[in-house]
């Protein structure tokens, strides 16, 4: 395999794991929060997730230059996910009172998972530079849970930092998947990572 120096350009544990249970030797070296703020897409979710998963590799590439750290090794991994309902981007709720009124809109409905993912080896020479950005999209089916069901969740906290303040993890007895992986819904869709990692290294 080529040499490369993999960096995880994310600070989620969710995604830390998922990479680190597939066998990757991995750095972590998280965007700035600021890359998040203020990016709105015309082209609904899907459009919104590509967009910020280029701009969180475009950040960590330019922290690893400031760092003197960057180099032809560098493999930059970043990703951004987010559900969808009913035309509804739902990103982090804020609070609980957020995460409540996404999982009433999500319960008894089919709902959509996208994540943007982007792999650049910005030190290659050519076409082999330019980052490769692409979508993964997964269907889920919440059940018509309970007021108490919704209440205990959201009591366990397990809600917070994730989109659509559900992990798929969490309660699969309740979410059910339709179409798409279950990586991408918790967070990195690892087939695509795979296959997005071998062009580079074939390149």
């Amino acid at each position: 395999m080529p040499t490369r120096r993999l960096i995880l350009a994310s600070s989620s544990p969710r995604r830390r794991q998922l990479m680190a249970d597939a066998g990757y030797q991995f750095e972590i070296l998280p965007p700035h929060e600021s890359v998040e703020c203020g990016i709105c897409s015309t082209g609904g979710p899907a459009a919104l997730v590509v967009e910020l998963a280029l701009s969180k590799a475009i950040n960590v590439v330019a922290q690893l230059k400031e760092l003197g750290q960057l180099d032809d090794q560098c493999v930059i991994v970043a990703c951004d996910t987010v559900a969808e309902c009913g035309g509804m981007v739902l990103g982090k709720p804020v609070d609980e009172a957020h995460a409540r009124d996404m999982l009433e809109r999500l319960r008894g409905t089919l709902h959509r998972v996208y994540s943007g993912i982007s792999v650049w080896r910005p030190g290659a020479t050519g076409d082999a530079g330019q980052p490769d950005v692409q979508l993964a999209t997964s269907e889920l089916r919440m059940d018509q849970i309970t007021d108490e069901q919704l209440d205990e969740y959201l009591a366990s906290g397990l809600w917070e930092g994730k989109s659509g303040a559900f992990g798929y993890q969490d309660r699969a007895g309740w979410l059910h998947l339709v179409s798409g992986t279950e990586s991408n819904v918790v967070g990195l869709p690892m087939d695509l990572l795979a296959n997005m990692l071998a062009r580079i290294d074939g390149e």
